[in-house]
């Protein structure tokens, strides 16, 4: 049960961040907007969920999946740039992550 949580957490925090990304440039702003806002609130719902049941290190380490996950997703959705230290800096974000839950 843990483990879904933390993917919808994960889902829902990149999710909510591309909603306000497109909140920027979209005529309905407000759409976008609240439910960018909303999914962040149920993410910080969720938070309080998996925090009862494993330590904030954990949580913390695991939630940084998020950087790779809005960097790739904003690449291939709004065809943003990304230069080479940006991809190593995520990249050793991912790889500390592997590293760390092993």
């Amino acid at each position: 049960m843990t483990k879904i949580l933390i993917v919808l957490a994960i889902l829902f925090t990149v999710v909510g961040q591309l909603m306000l990304k497109h909140a920027v440039t979209s005529m309905r702003k407000y759409v976008f907007l609240i439910s960018g806002y909303a999914l962040f609130f149920i993410t910080v719902c969720l938070s309080y969920l998996i925090m009862k049941r494993i330590d904030l290190k954990y949580f913390t380490v695991i939630m940084s999946v998020n950087y790779f996950l809005v960097s790739l997703a904003s690449a291939i959705i709004y065809k943003e740039r990304m230069s080479f230290k940006f991809f190593v800096a995520v990249g050793l974000v991912v790889i500390g992550v592997f590293i760390f839950n092993a």
